[in-house]
């Protein structure tokens, strides 16, 4: 869409119940379909069909700082959880990652039910508290051993990601 009029026309088209609209609600609705259009990455140039319009500025419509003010902007990833996230999605290991998930939760599942029962037979409170306290030090335990294991099945992956990211960007001269 290339303009708010353009927007207007089209919406109305498509929906007449978007006439009980106020200038307010049609700005807002406009700030909102332009941010959308921006995070799928299409243009506020194109139609979405791809042909390409040359943009021109309406007298009603105001400038886009003041009708984006109040939306939300993607937040920015830093680049080792960005990294992350490629490796994982591309990772061959998925189904590895649920089973080290899935038993971890097993194993903390396990811990609290006999931390749990032991609480039953304890009688005095230092023991049932020993109890708990031992309970929570093997939980943090697995949460701890859970995170190593995916560090260490990422590293094939990563160092896969790095020598393709070598290898695309240095041409073999032969």
């Amino acid at each position: 869409m290339e303009d708010f009029e353009t927007f207007k026309a089209l919406r109305l088209k498509m929906d007449p119940s978007s006439r009980q609209l106020t200038d307010h609600q049609w700005k807002q609705s406009y700030a909102a379909n332009r941010s959308a259009r921006e995070r799928v990455g299409i243009s506020a140039d194109s139609d979405g069909r791809g042909n390409k319009r040359r943009k021109s500025k309406s007298a009603n419509s105001s400038d886009d700082a003041s009708l984006i003010r109040g939306s939300q902007r993607p937040s920015t990833v830093s680049g080792p959880s960005n990294l992350r996230q490629l490796v994982r999605q591309q990772s061959a290991y998925a189904d590895l990652r649920l089973i080290i998930d899935m038993l971890a939760w097993v194993a903390i599942a396990l811990f609290l039910m006999i931390a749990v029962i032991s609480m039953f037979f304890y009688t005095s409170a230092p023991v049932a508290i020993m109890a708990l306290l031992t309970a929570g030090v093997q939980i943090i335990g697995v949460v701890v051993a859970r995170l190593l294991v995916h560090v260490v099945v990422d590293i094939p992956d990563i160092a896969l990601h790095q020598s393709l990211q070598k290898s695309t960007a240095k041409p073999v001269i032969t």
